[in-house]
């Protein structure tokens, strides 16, 4: 492992680039510490303190698990890059259903710049619009400097929230074009891993008020369990098997062979659980704003959509606590959402990504085919069905650990921000984007002929 981290400092473009990621990272976490104007700063640490000190946290915890702990100091990156991700999903949704868009998608890269111009006007419209609830819910939970003075008080986080999140979107196309890796994803990777300082620190808490010691040894055991499960999931596939037919080259006759078509188990990647995730906290802006005291229909609303809801078969039947019962706590709004959320992505995006109809034609084209299949409609079928099989079950190994430090956090009364480290969209999503970074550095390395990464060749090799 040194000798490779040798060689990657070998290449001077390798080197620059991984030396620009690493500046616009410290960009963005020197960022994430400048807060909003007219904020009070202690009255926002006893709210924080207040509204997430139970198990499970609802979802202000995810929100800022996604702005890099930065929504809790609500600074100008409090939204982090979720508007962006919002605005991705709506603009590959509406491609899919308007003709005009799909038309433009389909231009190369002259439609991939339309697209990605249209995502950024629609990143600027909802960073406004949440960060207007945000600012009303501040208002409305008396978080701010200037009370009796409302409007200006919105008009300055709406321009100080979506400004912040704009330089976010810009820094991550920035380590996309001059950088390494997926610029968008490491900019959430980063976030979620600046939060792991603060998880061991809850966990310490946690035991000084009464929580059993033996919980955090069993948590870090499974950190490094279920690390390794998504890794195998990630890199996981289905070989179909292809027969390659003798055909003339010149003047020579090249012999059949045959080879594989690999299937991802998990084509998707994290998008679906980043998707899944943007979308279940839009309500939580939205309905901010409205919420006050404890009564009220928006209050009931929030409270049906929440993480930690009472509307479920524990707190309706009045369970007594013991045993697997407290695990109904889970089976609620919130998370049966999620769930069909994250399954309906994974096959979405599958289905943009992979058209096993392109796939047959060119196959059929080559000379080639699947052994038993007739090529064309027939081979198209079986490839679908195929995919379609582990699709789902990379859909629900998705959901069952996303959901698992939340299963782990209210059942048990563990602290979220703790369990969360043992899975969940943060660990998903930091492995998904270590793992695709770490491939991109080793094509740089096998392309000037340097040794890759020693997994990644022992699987080439079996």
């Amino acid at each position: 492992m040194l000798g490779l981290m040798a060689n990657m400092f070998k290449i001077p473009d390798l080197r620059k680039k991984i030396f620009y990621t690493l500046m616009i990272v410290a960009i963005y976490r020197v960022g994430a510490h400048v807060p909003v104007p007219f904020i009070d700063g202690k009255a926002m640490r006893e709210f924080w303190a207040s509204a997430t000190g139970g198990a499970g946290g609802g979802l202000l915890n995810m929100v800022d698990m996604f702005s890099g702990r930065a929504f809790r100091q609500m600074t100008i990156f409090a939204l982090g890059i979720m508007p962006y991700i919002s605005a991705s999903i709506i603009l590959q949704l509406l491609t899919v259903v308007w003709p005009w868009l799909e038309k433009i998608s389909k231009e190369g890269e002259a439609g991939r710049k339309k697209i990605n111009q249209y995502t950024r006007y629609g990143t600027v419209l909802l960073a406004a619009f949440q960060s207007m609830g945000v600012a009303l819910f501040l208002l409305g939970h008396n978080l701010t400097l200037l009370p009796h003075h409302r409007f200006l008080f919105i008009f300055t986080t709406i321009l100080a929230i979506t400004a912040g999140t704009c330089f976010i979107m810009w820094l991550g196309e920035r380590i996309s074009d001059k950088g390494i890796g997926n610029g968008i994803s490491i900019i959430i990777a980063v976030g979620i891993i600046a939060g792991y300082p603060y998880s061991v620190g809850t966990a310490i808490q946690a035991v000084q008020a009464g929580m059993r010691p033996i919980t955090i040894p069993i948590i870090l055991i499974l950190f490094v369990v279920i690390s390794v499960l998504i890794i195998y999931m990630q890199l996981g596939s289905r070989k179909i098997p292809i027969q390659h037919a003798k055909r003339v080259v010149g003047r020579r006759m090249m012999s059949g062979s045959t080879t594989h078509l690999p299937l991802k188990v998990n084509t998707a990647g994290v998008i679906p659980v980043i998707f899944s995730s943007a979308i279940m906290t839009f309500p939580t802006f939205v309905l901010g704003g409205f919420i006050r005291g404890g009564e009220g229909f928006f209050n009931w609303l929030g409270e049906l959509f929440s993480m930690t809801s009472r509307f479920n078969p524990y707190d309706y039947f009045d369970m007594e606590y013991g045993g697997i019962f407290p695990l109904l706590k889970n089976i609620n709004l919130y998370h049966v959402i999620y769930a069909v959320l994250t399954i309906f992505f994974c096959y979405f995006y599958t289905a943009v990504t992979f058209n096993p109809t392109d796939i047959a034609d060119n196959l059929k084209k080559s000379g080639s085919f699947i052994p038993g299949r007739r090529p064309g409609k027939a081979t198209s079928e079986y490839i679908d069905f195929v995919l379609t099989r582990i699709t789902l079950v990379g859909a629900f190994f998705l959901v069952a650990i996303a959901l698992l430090p939340q299963f782990i956090s209210i059942a048990y009364n563990v602290p979220w921000a703790f369990t969360d480290v043992v899975g969940g969209t943060g660990l998903l999503i930091v492995v998904g984007v270590l793992l695709d970074t770490m491939k991109q550095i080793e094509s740089q390395l096998l392309m000037r002929h340097y040794e890759g990464f020693k997994w990644r060749r022992a699987r080439a090799g079996r």
